[in-house]
């Protein structure tokens, strides 16, 4: 089986939220998918999680910087979209609660794979990290969850994933660049001494292709490197996926 993929240029924040939420809606009443899309966005953009909370935003220095704050359908934190390649994976016909885990895995190997093939020492985090006992944890690059991807034990992509009826969403950044690290310039902190720790740990914590591989004009072959890797990996998926449905033998 063919997962059809998507290649999008770059496009506005909002439309980019209001067509994933769509498109997994439309897969939850068995009308859409699957699909794999990947695409950028028009401006840098920052986009909050289902749930997360505006007060650690600073509201004000967004507005000033011209930069659009959206809120994604996922959960998660925050995100500072900027020179990063996202992808998005809307998945019908996945009522097994288990397929959420089956899907993170699948898409954790598939991200691997396409990242050691532009040159990247990608590896896939079986197990992820415990929460931060930080106080702060408003950006999602400062933990590894499971089944997502580092190199050289730096996070270098970061995903989140919702359930609909019986359809699943889950979409991410790959970090391309650095500018992702100025998202700590639109927090609200209690002294700039935290805003440098705040940063300093960041960059601790996360990595981008750039760093790992040198700059270049890198997103021509990462689209086509995921597009081979996912295509790849999905039949198997696809299977497995379909064995959760079938009735347990008594």
């Amino acid at each position: 089986m063919i997962l059809p993929v998507r290649h999008d240029g770059s496009l506005p924040g909002q439309f980019l939220m209001d067509r994933d939420l769509a498109e997994l809606e439309a897969a939850s009443r068995g009308e859409f998918g699957p699909l794999l899309s990947l695409y950028q966005w028009e401006v840098p953009t920052l986009s909050l999680g289902y749930h997360q909370e505006t007060d650690k935003i600073d509201l004000v220095k967004l507005n000033e910087n011209h930069v659009p704050l959206v809120r994604r359908p996922t959960g998660g934190a925050a995100v500072l979209h900027s020179e990063e390649l996202t992808y998005s994976i809307v998945i019908p016909n996945a009522e097994d609660l288990r397929s959420g885990a089956l899907l993170l895995e699948f898409v954790g190997r598939a991200l691997t794979e396409g990242l050691r093939a532009v040159g990247v020492g990608a590896e896939l985090d079986e197990r992820g990290e415990s929460l931060s006992p930080l106080p702060n944890r408003t950006s999602c690059f400062v933990r590894t969850s499971r089944w997502e991807v580092t190199a050289k034990g730096k996070k270098i992509v970061g995903s989140a994933q919702r359930r609909l009826g019986g359809a699943l969403l889950q979409h991410g950044s790959i970090l391309v660049g650095e500018d992702h690290l100025r998202i700590v310039d639109f927090l609200t902190v209690s002294r700039e001494e935290d805003r440098a720790l705040l940063r300093q740990r960041l960059a601790d914590k996360a990595t981008c292709v750039e760093n790992e591989i040198g700059s270049g004009d890198h997103m021509p072959k990462l689209r086509t490197a995921f597009e081979q890797s996912f295509q790849c990996a999905y039949s198997v998926f696809s299977e497995q996926l379909h064995d959760l449905s079938k009735p347990v033998a008594q």
